[in-house]
């Protein structure tokens, strides 16, 4: 969905040049690139999502939203009758998830605003948006938010949830290593479960560290590659312990199921976010894992609190959260 203040944070993601819209696309004069509007969202993506093809997706989201499509949740079924790739026994996973994704952004935001309680929000990112959970969630706390993902699927879905719910927000289809935007723009930028799907993790950092204003925050989580639980894609035991090289034959051969994420290790994201942020262990409010886990989050807040048990589970806990802070250099 477009709105009038998006127009002001707009720039080439190819070359960075103001941008020039209608009602059908975007134009960069500076490097004459076109960005079409599809189906309500503009779209600057400069590479496909890794999955599907953009023509490919383009008729599958025609598909989808023919006869004028239906409620987010008859949508979210239907692309899921739409896509024989994914295996059934993992549809009734994914889709909880995503219609959990409001709630579950709330409460991400809550330990944003808490950890950086001394800046202001007003203009937020949503990285990786998917079918925009935390977009609605966001909206009803700031005045303005940009929802942001490589899949025009999830966010034509996305859509569909804010129109539901209400809420004002912009959605833009675009890759997470090439943001079209202009330079120190946003407060804060959060991204959940999203590094592990980009074909490039350093520069999405580098490209969300751009757009952030100095001083302005930002929050990621990410699952972890070694955690002793099942792996969140393929809901698979130990998965994460393969050679990377072998994780699609098994995925493939299991599930029936192409795998293209890469899930980082305790290690790897130290290293990542180094020069700007801190990896920690994640921690949850109460109730915030739904009634069924509130005692297991229990035990939990008061085992991470230990210092010889951070020390033993660090690199095998299911998640990680990062925070940071662009500094005026960055």
């Amino acid at each position: 969905m477009t709105v009038g203040w998006l127009e002001e944070l707009l720039a080439c993601p190819a070359c960075g040049g103001k941008l020039h819209g209608d009602d059908r696309e975007y134009n960069c004069r500076a490097c004459n690139r076109n960005y079409p509007i599809r189906f309500g969202i503009p779209d600057f993506r400069l590479q496909p999502d890794p999955f599907i093809s953009i023509a490919n997706e383009v008729d599958k989201v025609t598909l989808l939203t023919a006869g004028g499509g239906g409620s987010f949740d008859e949508l979210l079924g239907r692309y899921y009758s739409l896509s024989p790739e994914n295996p059934p026994c993992l549809h009734r996973h994914y889709i909880a998830s995503m219609q959990a994704a409001v709630q579950r952004g709330e409460a991400l935001l809550h330990k944003l605003e808490d950890r950086f309680p001394d800046v202001g929000l007003s203009t937020v990112l949503d990285l990786g948006c998917g079918t925009a959970g935390m977009t609605v969630a966001g909206a009803r706390r700031y005045p303005h938010v940009v929802g942001v993902d490589v899949a025009l699927r999830w966010l034509v879905i996305g859509s569909r949830r804010l129109a539901e719910n209400h809420v004002q927000a912009a959605l833009v289809c675009a890759n997470a290593e090439f943001l079209p935007f202009r330079t120190g723009c946003f407060d804060a930028a959060v991204a959940d479960s999203v590094l592990e799907h980009v074909r490039d993790s350093v520069r999405t950092k580098d490209e969300m560290l751009r757009v952030l204003r100095g001083g302005g925050v930002f929050f990621f989580t990410t699952n972890n590659r070694y955690s002793l639980l099942p792996e969140p894609h393929v809901r698979l035991w130990g998965f994460g312990l393969l050679p990377r090289r072998w994780m699609k034959v098994v995925a493939w051969w299991i599930r029936k199921t192409p795998y293209r994420a890469r899930l980082h290790s305790l290690r790897e994201l130290r290293a990542l976010f180094d020069d700007c942020g801190e990896v920690v262990l994640p921690f949850f409010q109460e109730q915030e894992l739904g009634a069924h886990a509130e005692q297991l989050r229990k035990w939990w807040e008061r085992l991470r609190k230990i210092l010889i048990v951070r020390f033993l589970l660090a690199g095998i806990v299911p998640l990680y959260f990062v925070f940071g802070r662009k500094t005026s250099t960055d």
